[in-house]
């Protein structure tokens, strides 16, 4: 990682804590780490997410930065930030798994990546799986798979 990757990282972050996640002020730094071309681009923005945050657009940024890898990276990254995702932003945690769930190639990733993950983050997948579906029960043919694999 790059200093200026992590400087870039850093200014991010702050916007978010202390800028309200302003969308144009997200979007250029979202582009410069993207020039930075770092291969932790997609869990960083993902582990970015706060449901404190005072613009929706700032953390859809961030989450359409991150869905514009391929889906195998893309899944890896989110799976390895999501059992803090959790517990720091559950909202934007269940919007990301929605969206996932929504996708049926990302879906397929996830059942496949979850059969090995480690126990933290298949319980993670679950308890949000279970919290979508007593939300939104029209989920629960998309969250029975991934609860599957999650399972095994």
């Amino acid at each position: 990682m790059s200093g200026n990757y992590k400087h870039c990282l850093a200014d991010l972050r702050r916007e978010i804590e202390t800028g309200g996640a302003r969308p144009a002020v997200i979007d250029i730094a979202v582009h410069e780490l993207l020039a930075e071309g770092d291969e932790q681009i997609p869990g960083d923005l993902l582990s970015l997410l706060s449901d404190s945050a005072e613009y929706d657009e700032g953390m859809f940024s961030l989450i359409h930065a991150a869905e514009a890898c391929e889906d195998g990276v893309y899944i890896h990254a989110l799976l390895s930030v999501f059992p803090g995702l959790v517990l720091s932003s559950p909202r934007w945690a269940s919007i990301v798994l929605m969206r996932v769930l929504n996708g049926p190639s990302a879906q397929s990733e996830m059942i496949k990546q979850l059969r090995t993950a480690p126990p933290p983050v298949k319980e993670a997948v679950r308890e949000m799986c279970d919290r979508i579906n007593s939300v939104s029960p029209q989920f629960l043919s998309k969250t029975v798979p991934v609860t599957v694999a999650a399972s095994e």
